[in-house]
């Protein structure tokens, strides 16, 4: 999603709606933990996922 789509969905959903979709979105699949949007790195355990492969929507 772009900065332009989170903002209208965020106008759409408001905030608390947002931040769980980014938080489902980014969870690690091995430890729960959350991965890095920069790099798809989990820091907690080390997983590491294609950018790409995050949008889990």
């Amino acid at each position: 999603m772009s900065m332009i789509e989170n903002l209208k969905f965020i106008k759409k959903n408001g905030v608390k709606k947002f931040l769980k979709t980014q938080e489902k979105k980014y969870d690690c699949p091995q430890c729960s933990k959350t991965i890095c949007v920069h790099n798809g790195k989990c820091y907690e355990c080390g997983f590491k996922e294609k950018l790409v492969g995050l949008k889990k929507q």
